[in-house]
C-alpha cells in the first residue's frame, strides 16, 4: 500500500471518528476557510522565491472543555512564483492534506485568542509554466517535473478571531528530500554540472492567513 493511500485512509477514519464524537457530544461543528501569504526563513530560497501563497479548508469539531477545543480534518495547498521571463514562471507547488487542533484560550472582548498546531503531509512539486500568445488568447502549458518529494510539515502558531472572521500568524517546520528527475541529471552532465539525485531542503515559512467560519 502507497504512503498516499496510508494517508488518506487514516484521514477519512479521523474526519468520521470526529464527526461521530461530535455528534455524541451535541457541539457545533463549523466549516473554516483561509488563504494569505508565505515567506521562506531560508535566504537562498528567498532569493528565487520571494513569497508564496496559500489555501486551506476543513470542518472544524468542538470537542472537549465545553467545545473550547477544535480538531479540523484540512486540505489545501501552497504556491510560490519565480518569474524566470516574460513567458516563463517557475513554480514550488505543496498540496497537502491533514489535521489541525486549536484551544480557546482566552478572550478579549468579543476576541478570542488560539492556540494551534497542525501536521500536513505535503507532496511537493517543481517545474515551469510558459504562456505563449495565440491571437487574442494566450496558452499556458507546464513542463515536467524537475523535482519531487512528499514529507510531513508542523505549523504552530496563534489564531485570532472576530465573530466569525479570524488572522492566523504561524511558523511551519518541513524539510523533505526531494529527487531530481533524470531529464535534469542528465542535462547537467551536458552542461558540466554534477546534480545529485536528491537533495534536503528547508522549506521552513511563516505564514499569515485570512479566514472566516460559518456554524454547521
Amino acid at each position: 500500500m502507497s504512503h498516499f493511500t496510508k494517508y488518506r485512509l487514516a484521514w477519512v477514519l479521523l474526519f468520521f471518528s470526529m464527526a461521530k464524537l461530535s455528534a455524541q457530544e451535541r457541539l457545533p461543528v463549523f466549516l473554516e476557510m483561509e488563504g494569505g501569504v508565505e515567506r521562506f526563513g531560508d535566504a537562498s530560497l528567498r532569493s528565487v522565491f520571494p513569497g508564496g501563497m496559500n489555501l486551506t479548508l476543513g470542518p472544524a469539531f468542538s470537542l472537549a472543555d465545553q467545545g473550547r477545543l477544535r480538531l479540523r480534518p484540512q486540505a489545501g495547498f501552497k504556491l510560490f512564483f519565480n518569474e524566470l521571463d516574460e513567458w516563463t514562471t517557475e513554480h514550488l507547488r505543496f498540496i497537502r492534506l491533514g489535521g489541525q487542533a486549536s484551544y480557546d484560550a482566552f478572550y478579549i472582548g468579543q476576541t478570542t485568542f488560539f492556540p494551534f498546531f497542525a501536521i500536513d503531509f505535503n507532496w511537493v512539486a517543481n517545474y515551469d509554466a510558459e504562456s505563449e500568445a495565440t491571437g487574442d488568447s494566450e496558452n499556458v502549458s507546464f513542463s515536467d517535473n524537475y523535482l519531487k518529494g512528499w514529507g510531513f510539515s508542523q505549523v504552530a502558531g496563534l489564531r485570532i478571531q472576530y465573530q466569525e472572521f479570524y488572522l492566523k500568524v504561524g511558523y511551519e517546520f518541513f524539510n523533505p528530500r526531494l529527487k531530481a528527475t533524470n531529464d535534469v541529471i542528465d542535462g547537467d552532465r551536458v552542461d558540466g554540472y554534477i546534480t545529485p539525485s536528491s537533495r534536503r531542503f528547508n522549506f521552513n515559512t511563516i505564514n499569515f492567513s485570512l479566514g472566516a467560519t460559518v456554524r454547521l
